[in-house]
């Protein structure tokens, strides 16, 4: 059970890291069209910056969490008796 949430999180973290740039374009473009195409562009610019930093944090706390899960369960795996 551990592998699959260590997994599933690691994975999904990794595709926010990566993938970021294009979520948060698509946010900005949406948050665009909700503006009816009227904004300035440093405005723009603050919001792509700001979706896109936000779906790298998020994908850098995934993945270090799921690290630390793995260590955690590694160590406890190797330390705890066996039964």
């Amino acid at each position: 059970m551990e592998r699959f949430f260590v997994a599933v999180t690691g994975v999904v973290g990794l595709v926010l890291i990566f993938f970021s740039v294009d979520f948060g374009t698509s946010l900005a473009e949406s948050w665009l069209v909700n503006q009816d195409g009227f904004s300035s562009t440093e405005l723009y610019h603050i919001i792509l910056e700001s979706y896109i930093n936000s779906f790298l944090i998020t994908g850098s706390i995934l993945l270090g969490l799921s690290f630390l899960f793995a260590i955690v369960a590694y160590f406890a795996f190797m330390l705890l008796p066996k039964r």
